[in-house]
């Protein structure tokens, strides 16, 4: 690919916690002592009446249900959260502006960084180097160098590259490896690795459609 970036963007979870429900049933022909009775017995240990919920979220007059739910909503896992979504919120943390480009680079000495291209809110582009465990910026400086820069064209509107990436694995069920914007801002490119093959995704910019696939023979 013509540049090396990465972005990022983060993921979710929530936890919702189950009720408890009591009742208290009294015939109609019981003396007020067997009443008191009839109420402790049916009350869980160590609460009154007055603090006994009862629960029917869904108004149909049985409330197990609504645990069951409970219980599913607590127990599904939280949504993953990928490296190049981390990376890409360092990044624009440290350079607020629009990510083009992202690639995960191994250097001569072993060390692996993540690049990333960004067109900054104040009109210039940038270079933005992540630490490879996404936590650490290492360098953020003014890109002065790169010509191919003055073609790239930015789109008003439409999916991020962290949207394109999700997209594209999602499409292939491979890894991604690296994206940029191609020069017309109309689509993002996205390079991708898994099960020995190499896949090339085009996502379009502005409905998140997969235009155009290849897949062939990794033979890194």
């Amino acid at each position: 690919m013509k540049r090396n970036t990465i972005i990022a963007v983060a993921a979710a979870g929530a936890v919702i916690a189950g009720g408890t429900i009591g009742g208290v049933a009294l015939a109609s022909g019981s003396s007020e002592k067997d009443q008191g009775t009839q109420a402790a017995a049916l009350t869980p240990a160590g609460q009154s009446e007055s603090q006994v919920a009862v629960r029917d979220d869904d108004g149909d007059g049985d409330d197990r249900d609504d645990r069951d739910e409970d219980r599913t909503e607590a127990d599904a896992p939280a949504a993953p959260s990928t490296a190049y979504t981390q990376v890409t919120a360092l990044a624009l943390t440290e350079v607020p502006g629009f990510v083009t480009d992202l690639d995960r680079d191994r250097r001569d000495d072993g060390t692996v960084v993540w690049e990333v291209d960004i067109f900054g809110d104040d009109g210039r582009w940038y270079d933005v180097e992540i630490s490879e465990d996404a936590t650490q910026v290492l360098r953020a400086k003014l890109d002065d160098d790169d010509d191919d820069d003055d073609d790239q064209v930015i789109p008003d509107a439409g999916i991020d590259i962290v949207e394109a990436i999700l997209i594209a694995e999602e499409h292939t069920g491979a890894h991604f490896n690296e994206v940029d914007l191609d020069d017309d801002g109309r689509h993002w490119e996205v390079e991708l690795r898994g099960d020995g093959f190499e896949h090339e995704v085009k996502v379009a910019v502005a409905t998140g459609e997969v235009t155009q696939y290849e897949k062939d023979q990794d033979d890194d």
